[in-house]
C-alpha cells in the first residue's frame, strides 16, 4: 500500500512540475503555442496535481 501512496505523490509532483513549466512558458512573449492553450494546460496539470495529491493524503489518512 505504501508503494501506491508513493506513486500518487510522485505523479502529483510531476504534474506540478509540468504546470510550473507551462506557467513559466506563459510568462514569456513567445507566440507559439498560443497563450490560451498554455493557460488550459496549466489549469489541467495543476488541477490533476491537486487531485492526485488529495488522493495520496486520503490514502495516508485511511491507511
Amino acid at each position: 500500500m505504501s508503494g501506491v501512496i508513493f506513486l500518487f505523490f510522485v505523479i502529483s509532483l510531476l504534474l506540478f512540475i509540468g504546470a510550473f513549466h507551462y506557467f513559466k512558458l506563459l510568462q514569456q512573449s513567445a507566440s507559439y503555442p498560443p497563450k490560451k492553450i498554455v493557460k488550459q494546460k496549466v489549469n489541467v496539470l495543476a488541477s490533476a496535481g491537486v487531485i492526485t495529491l488529495l488522493i495520496g493524503i486520503m490514502l495516508i489518512y485511511f491507511q
